[in-house]
């Protein structure tokens, strides 16, 4: 246990995400959690690098929100480990809609929301969250980093992972108006002009907020538009 909830540890899994699914189905509530992965995915099916040393889980929840406003639980979970982050050793990380953990536009993080539906109604979400820990990972990726580096000394997982569980359970509880708010309060993405690659096509525009659905708000020089779902590139300004 960690706080008050159960966690499932294991030394490696091919994918948290799936191993709390298969768990999910029996009606497991709480989180699964791995030192390794060998087939970690990000969003849309991408591999994510998962060797020793990160952070690697999956949380099932089962949620009162409306199917429409999942979208936020994602939010919620990015400002809580924005929070945690803060709160343990005083770093002020940025959040990149929808779902990248920064620090100085270094990727740090990402977390991944996937959800089963029970006759139309969300049954259980299961929120995934990859956090580079005590591997160094900017000598083959230089556009990311770990906490170790950053620091200069290894992390305490098990402080880290306590202190999370009890920030995502007090996020994840609060409305969707509120999960903005949180979320905002750490944003990189609003007001930075971007470019939001969709399967139509891609956007240009500059990132106005963010709705109550999790929708980000783009400006272009058509109107505005909500997108739910897509992919986000910061751009330099004009």
């Amino acid at each position: 246990m960690a706080g008050s909830v159960k966690v499932y540890r294991y030394r490696e899994v091919e994918s948290t995400m799936e191993v709390a699914r298969e768990l999910a189905e029996e009606g497991f509530t709480g989180a699964v959690m791995a030192e390794r992965q060998t087939r970690g995915r990000g969003r849309r099916g991408r591999p994510w690098l998962s060797p020793e040393g990160g952070l690697y889980l999956t949380l099932v929840v089962r949620p009162p929100l409306p199917a429409e406003r999942l979208s936020v639980l994602c939010l919620a979970a990015g400002a809580a480990v924005a929070q945690t982050l803060k709160e343990l050793y005083g770093l002020s990380v940025g959040l990149k809609w929808p779902n990248d953990i920064l620090l100085e536009e270094r990727k740090l993080g990402g977390l991944l929301l996937e959800a089963s539906f029970r006759k139309g109604r969300p049954a259980y979400v299961l929120i995934g969250l990859g956090l580079n820990l005590n591997s160094p990972v900017s000598h083959r990726e230089p556009q990311a980093v770990a906490l170790c580096e950053i620091l200069g000394k290894p992390v305490d997982r098990d402080q880290l992972l306590e202190v999370l569980l009890g920030r995502m359970n007090e996020f994840l509880r609060l409305s969707p108006e509120e999960i903005i708010a949180a979320w905002t309060a750490h944003a990189e993405t609003i007001g930075k002009r971007v470019r939001i690659i969709l399967p139509e096509g891609e956007l240009v525009g500059l990132a106005r907020g963010v709705s109550a659905e999790g929708a980000l708000i783009l400006e272009t020089e058509k109107g505005l538009r909500e997108i739910l779902v897509g992919d986000c590139v910061h751009l330099r300004p004009l």
